[in-house]
């Protein structure tokens, strides 16, 4: 799972992934925490990868359908946590790039839990 995320998505979304399992302990022990979905949302955004390419990565290793990434991102983008932008393709509907806000883009990755509440 982490090779196909470093080899799809970028190094910079993997190494982050793997800071935030280091801490994964913490993150279940608080109350509202953060589902494997909206952590990869959460990255994708501060790396300002596509919803397309995050969803697709998500549903080919059996994490989740790309119907619940895109709930996920409506919950986050809702939140505030998140925004998105159209980027324009050639042929067919524009794809959507995550954006991290301000506060997201700040937050602690070892306290991403306990500084994000999941919206869902």
């Amino acid at each position: 799972m982490k090779q196909t995320l470093r080899e799809e998505i970028g190094d910079d979304v993997a190494d982050e992934l793997n800071e935030v399992l280091a801490h994964a302990e913490e993150i279940s022990n608080s109350n509202e925490y953060l589902s494997i979905v909206e952590i990869m949302l959460i990255l994708a955004a501060r790396n300002e990868v596509l919803l397309y390419d995050i969803s697709k990565w998500g549903e080919d290793t059996g994490i989740a359908s790309k119907a619940t990434f895109s709930r996920a991102k409506s919950a986050l983008e809702d939140a505030g946590l998140i925004e998105t932008e159209k980027v324009p393709l050639d042929i067919g509907r524009p794809r959507l790039r995550l954006i991290a806000t301000d506060e997201l883009a700040t937050a602690n990755l070892k306290t991403l839990s306990t500084e994000i509440q999941s919206p869902l």
